[in-house]
């Protein structure tokens, strides 16, 4: 089963829209975004995945309820979830993380950083970068397979997807 990942998307509703696109051409089962949508009117575009949803809150998301109205599967950080057998904590700051939390995690999913990186080992660590753009002008999600426990990242300035 694969899986995509992004966070910090900012508001950019053209990095959000390619991010969509991206995703919904692939064979993803479920996206997860590690926080910092920002406003209401960019999560209405993560709506449009064809996967199943679901969020965390990041430092830059005030208006949460507004945020909730839109999607129902966004949860306070950190948020636990089983997925095919594997068990996927999943935060915006790393930080926020106890020792304790990390011991029986088979994947961490965090962002803040807004910078993409894949840390192998037990726990598996991915950080899908900036899908918003804003800091580095690169737009980046990632891509998890369930299966192999392997993260890619993935610029979206590098991928060509077909219009309409």
């Amino acid at each position: 089963m694969k899986i995509g990942i992004l966070a910090d998307t900012h508001d950019n509703i053209a990095a959000i829209h390619k991010a969509v696109s991206f995703f919904n051409a692939q064979d993803i089962k479920y996206v997860i975004h590690a926080g910092d949508y920002v406003a209401p009117f960019s999560l209405k575009e993560l709506m449009k995945l064809k996967a199943k949803f679901i969020g965390v809150f990041g430092n830059n998301d005030g208006e949460r309820r507004g945020l909730s109205d839109v999607c129902k599967n966004i949860h306070e950080p950190p948020y636990d979830l089983l997925l095919n057998g594997k068990h996927i904590m999943v935060t915006h700051m790393l930080e926020s993380l106890s020792k304790r939390s990390k011991k029986n995690t088979d994947i961490i999913i965090s962002a803040h950083t807004h910078v993409p990186e894949v840390k192998e080992g037990s726990p598996l660590y991915v950080n899908p970068g900036e899908c918003g753009a804003w800091l580095s002008g690169k737009s980046t999600v990632a891509v998890l397979d369930l299966e192999t426990s392997r993260a890619e990242i993935v610029d979206l300035s590098e991928v060509s997807l077909d219009k309409g």
